[in-house]
């Protein structure tokens, strides 16, 4: 947890729990509590997270009552859960649990500033009028005040930690089921398919495509022990057939169904059973679902009329197919796509990569140019500046203090994922190739921020890849990855 390799964790994935646990050194089931409560907009932000993270690493700080440390005491003199300012309020000023807790809802639903400038001097006055000195009243109200917000509870954020911890817990000793679990659970948590598949790979997890006659409606794990792979450690993930793009349900039931008598033995007796549409079948072909009998992705293509020509004779003949029919043969002489067109074609139609990231094809182009991977970037000594070429995903632009734009985004390619942040000014020149462009380039400095190294943006351009010989067949400018991804908050 605390190397921030949370990539499909529950309730830690986002980049700002795997900051907040790089740096706190999270320890244990407290600490993990004290992140997933502390990024909450109540706790008071980037500031209020930033000093639980000073205080836990031993920043002095000092608590000036004994009834304070006993509130606050285990959260370093901050109020990090929302029970705590009800037990300052009732501690303090002498209001009933039901008081306090109507006060509390009432700070962040109200109109905060009015509302807490009305409420102060009557705080403070009750706390004075139960003995306690006038600085401690100003204390408690400046505490209760700085909840600014939506917060967790404690008994939510340790439960919310466990259930992290029990998902780590999983997915490092049972990779293939954890992976195949989580991309059957899709939409789902902070990252797509894509990143969670990206994930996977790096964690010796093999994807294998779909196929009309061992794929599932659902992603499935399949024992490789068999194929004798030995740099496949861990099994393999079939792809489910319900991942592919633009088929019918009915058309996915069809498919199982009909294999329940007999397998499918060729394209063509697919066809003659399931009947797809024509949009359909070309989405199984493209997604390599027919691999395991005809590999020539092209030459399906092409036989595509001839197979319902061969489909139709056999709904006319009562769709008993006679098996000395002879089946049309397909194309010959027909030169299948490449690795790179075949690729790009998943991407678009299972929203996720099978073998690897698209990145991986224009690596040695990038890399002859002196551009580093994203893996590489956050091992960079701080303050060293790089080129960094990716697919920026999650843009998000939080609300600041100085009423500034920041932007942050996270840097993918084939090695993994880059943080990157966007100040004002750069995003005023760069913010367009970011949100519009697939691919771009980066050109930024590594800055450690306790720990974590995140990537500080100063030039951004547009990247053009080549994808090899794919620009024969693919128009580049339509690639199957978009930025159409924020988080305005």
């Amino acid at each position: 947890m605390r190397s921030g390799h949370l990539i499909g964790i529950p309730q830690s994935a986002s980049p700002a729990m795997r900051q907040a646990h790089i740096r706190m050194r999270t320890q244990n089931l407290t600490d993990a509590s004290l992140v997933q409560a502390g990024i909450r907009p109540g706790v008071g932000g980037a500031v209020k997270i930033n000093e639980l993270i000073a205080r836990r690493r031993g920043k002095p700080y000092e608590i000036y009552h004994p009834e304070m440390d006993r509130i606050l005491g285990n959260t370093y003199g901050l109020i990090v859960f929302q029970e705590q300012v009800d037990q300052l309020l009732e501690t303090f000023a002498g209001y009933s649990a039901n008081q306090a807790e109507v006060m509390r809802e009432a700070i962040h639903e109200r109109r905060r500033e009015m509302y807490v400038e009305t409420l102060k001097e009557e705080v403070i006055q009750r706390i004075v009028t139960n003995g306690f000195s006038r600085e401690i009243a100003v204390q408690v109200c400046e505490l209760v005040a700085g909840f600014k917000g939506y917060g967790f509870a404690q008994g939510h954020a340790l439960a919310f930690a466990e259930v992290s911890v029990r998902s780590i817990w999983c997915q490092q000793n049972f990779p293939t089921q954890y992976f195949a679990a989580l991309l059957d659970s899709q939409p789902a948590g902070y990252y797509g398919p894509c990143t969670i598949a990206n994930e996977a790979r790096s964690r010796g997890v093999l994807l294998l495509h779909p196929d009309v006659n061992r794929s599932e409606l659902n992603f499935v794990v399949e024992d490789m022990d068999e194929a004798a792979m030995p740099d496949v450690p861990h099994g393999g993930i079939r792809v489910a057939l319900q991942q592919i793009s633009a088929v019918a349900k009915d058309t996915l039931l069809r498919t199982l169904n009909q294999r329940i008598e007999r397998p499918y033995r060729s394209f063509f007796d697919f066809i003659a059973r399931v009947r797809p549409n024509r949009d359909e079948l070309e989405q199984f072909i493209l997604a390599g679902a027919f691999d395991s009998m005809h590999p020539n992705r092209r030459a399906l293509l092409w036989a595509i009329p001839s197979a319902y020509e061969f489909a139709e004779l056999v709904r006319k003949n009562g769709d008993a197919l006679d098996i000395s029919w002879e089946e049309p043969s397909l194309p010959t002489n027909v030169e299948d796509f490449d690795i790179v067109e075949k690729a790009i074609r998943e991407r678009y139609v299972l929203d996720l990569d099978i073998e690897r990231h698209l990145m991986a094809f224009e690596r040695e182009r990038v890399a002859a140019k002196g551009v580093i991977t994203t893996r590489e970037a956050t091992q960079l000594a701080p303050g060293t500046k790089a080129f960094v070429v990716g697919n920026p995903i999650r843009l998000r632009f939080p609300p600041t203090s100085s009423g500034k734009r920041v932007m942050f985004f996270d840097l993918e390619d084939e090695t993994g994922l880059l943080n990157v942040t966007c100040f004002d000014d750069v995003y005023q020149r760069y913010g367009h190739a970011i949100i519009c462009s697939p691919y771009i380039t980066l050109y930024g400095e590594a800055q450690d921020r306790d720990g974590h190294i995140a990537f500080l943006t100063e030039r951004v351009y547009n990247y053009q890849p080549r994808f090899g010989d794919a620009r024969k067949e693919v128009d580049v400018r339509e690639l199957p990855i978009t930025t159409a991804d924020f988080l305005v908050s």
